[in-house]
């Protein structure tokens, strides 16, 4: 039954994370290991009073939640292995990834973690288990996978459990609504059904997420908005500053120049730093640099904003439509997959993926493309481009995502491909689907009515 639990490989996602946002800046993050909440909730043992198995960190967008959540996991490895039956489980949540973004999602994650470091805990999840239909219905159903959960995270024999959960907020409305509330009962004082005095060792959990009303009851809260993120962010722009020492005449009096100015427009988001250094970093004078620094927009709309406006005006049809499809997938979709669904008709001798590859490059560091999968820079990205208020700025306002007609037009697209399919004739293995098939089909037959009922659902 382990295996079967198996969505997606915690370690590969940090990997991922760390691939697309960079490594921590040496020094950064430490902070946390001395800080009081931090350090009451790790050496918790469960039995004091005050519910300290459950740590809340939050912190608004870009504020460099997930890589603490990166520091917090490594350095949990490193205390785990020297503290006897200590273990750590981690799930890195993400609204681009199905496998990644529902209460199903996480607690086969955790699930599957937690049997894989003790596996004679496995007695609670056999009865769930015993045939293949009873083993599907499990693996969809949130009612199973919590109470194996719950009969793991009350198992005396379960140990000192260490678990870090990374972007709660980036989950859908029935993880904050139905799974959320069970966590806080299960990890409060009067919500574990344990003998505190025969409980050799416990099971705690850190949150680190946006705040969300379904954690504000949380006891032991930690607000990224302090002094020692204030110094991470110093150190931060001082390291990225480093990638404009190539300018000719960016001497030690301009460098910091360049930092004072970048720490007072930041507002303390990493994010926005990151992005304006990729800007300045495109310059080739002292001049040009400072000049685009005078310009820089302040918070991290602003600077969406510039980076579509950058976008020429003969893009910008194929750009929308781009943003259109990555913003409303269910999934994140492969190169040829978004190719095709834009209708891209490469020039020869150029492949399928180059052509749409050119086309995402005009959005800068606004798209990324990991492993031939695009997907948006952040999740406030797509919060900015799904904003309901009407935008001033007339492109500005075409590129303004509007749900109901996204998935209308989607759908349409899809039906499509499907018509033209071989499904007419006979029937075709979605799962690798034949070489003379639409690279779309897979996305479009098995997506298809999820979009529509969104249409739906929004009309």
């Amino acid at each position: 039954c382990c295996e079967a639990l198996l969505l997606t490989n915690p370690r590969i996602d940090r990997e991922t994370v760390e691939s697309v946002k960079g490594t921590i800046v040496e020094g950064t993050c430490k902070w946390i290991t001395h800080d009081v909440k931090y350090r009451a909730w790790l050496n918790s043992d469960g039995t004091s009073n005050g519910d300290t198995r459950l740590l809340c960190i939050s912190g608004g967008p870009g504020k460099g939640k997930t890589m603490l959540s990166v520091f917090l996991t490594k350095e949990l490895e490193k205390h785990t292995a020297g503290v006897y039956n200590a273990e750590l489980a981690f799930f890195f949540c993400s609204a681009q990834d199905p496998k990644r973004n529902t209460a199903v999602a996480v607690l086969r994650g955790l699930i599957h973690q937690i049997l894989s470091k003790r596996p004679q805990l496995v007695k609670h999840a056999q009865e769930y288990f015993k045939t293949p239909e009873q083993t599907q219905q499990t693996l969809l159903s949130l009612e199973a996978l919590w109470l194996i959960f719950n009969k793991l995270a009350e198992d005396v024999d379960l140990g000192n459990m260490f678990c870090v959960l990374d972007g709660l907020d980036e989950c859908d409305e029935d993880t904050h609504r139905l799974l959320v509330p069970r966590i806080l009962r299960l990890l409060s004082s009067e919500g574990s059904t344990q003998d505190s005095e025969q409980r050799p060792s416990t099971f705690k959990l850190a949150i680190v997420s946006r705040e969300i009303p379904c954690l504000q009851k949380c006891t032991k809260q930690l607000n990224l908005d302090n002094k020692e993120m204030a110094s991470d962010i110093e150190r931060v722009v001082s390291t990225r500053v480093d990638e404009l020492s190539h300018i000719p005449g960016f001497n030690e009096e301009l460098r910091a120049q360049v930092q004072k100015k970048l720490l007072q427009r930041a507002e303390g988001t990493f994010l926005w730093v990151g992005f304006a250094v990729h800007e300045l970093s495109q310059k080739k004078t002292c001049t040009e640099v400072f000049t685009a620094l005078e310009s820089l927009p302040r918070g991290l709309n602003g600077i969406y904003s510039r980076m579509l406006l950058r976008i020429p005006a003969e893009q910008r049809q194929d750009s929308i439509a781009i943003l259109r499809w990555v913003t409303l997938a269910v999934r994140p979709l492969k190169l040829q997959e978004l190719a095709v669904a834009l209708g891209v008709q490469p020039l020869h001798p150029l492949s399928l993926e180059q052509a749409i590859s050119d086309k995402i490059t005009e959005f800068g560091p606004f798209l990324k493309v990991q492993e031939s999968t695009v997907g948006l820079v952040h999740q406030s990205a797509r919060e900015y481009l799904l904003r309901e208020q009407e935008d001033s700025d007339v492109v500005l306002e075409a590129f303004r995502v509007r749900p109901q007609n996204g998935h209308l037009l989607i759908v349409q697209l899809s039906l499509d491909c499907v018509a033209q399919s071989g499904f007419q004739q006979e029937v075709v293995d979605l799962e690798s689907p034949p070489s003379q098939e639409s690279p779309l089909l897979q996305y479009a037959a098995i997506h298809w009515p999820q979009h529509a009922r969104s249409c739906a659902t929004l009309d």
